[in-house]
């Protein structure tokens, strides 16, 4: 009897766990990414003042989406910590992409050297096809594919470490 009470015990500690995991989550259920795993169809006005859609990403192994805010400390630290290990990430095709206006996101993409590196592109996607596909309820999200399908999204931004960990496995 004892046993059994033991395993019930665990059980329901394994169910209220998982139920309070799933409930921290704040990616939207319902959002196209659960479902497409490709990377989306989209075309960015870029602080160049040039476009860019979808379909001109080079051909590298990996690219990673970052919905950012120009205004947003953490999206500000990704920025930083990314630009700091640049020369870790070249095989890597970065695309930032924000809803504010572009004056604020060139005054980002210049102050963290964004504007500065090969492998990134930094613009407005002036369709919302981006967000719409994410669903971000915060910023930085940042969604990774390896040869265009999904591996994994990061609801609050990714860690160096992780990113690295994540490109080296591959």
């Amino acid at each position: 009897m004892k046993k059994a009470i033991a395993v019930f015990s665990l059980f329901i500690v394994s169910v209220v766990s998982s139920m309070s995991l799933s409930a921290q989550s704040n990616i939207d259920p319902n959002a196209p990414f659960l479902k497409d795993k490709n990377i989306p169809r989209f075309t960015l006005n870029l602080t160049t003042g040039k476009s860019f859609s979808n379909t001109q990403i080079p051909k590298t192994r990996f690219t990673c989406i970052i919905i950012f805010s120009p205004d947003c400390s953490h999206c500000q630290e990704e920025a930083a910590e990314l630009t700091k290990n640049a020369d870790k990430f070249k095989s890597v095709f970065f695309i930032w992409n924000s809803y504010k206006e572009m004056n604020e996101i060139k005054a980002f993409a210049t102050k963290y050297g964004l504007d500065k590196q090969s492998n990134v592109i930094v613009g407005r996607d002036p369709e919302f096809s981006i967000p719409v596909f994410f669903r971000p309820r915060m910023t930085p999200f940042v969604a990774i594919y390896d040869k265009g399908q999904l591996l994994k999204v990061y609801e609050q931004g990714v860690k160096v470490p992780e990113l690295l960990k994540i490109i080296g496995s591959k």
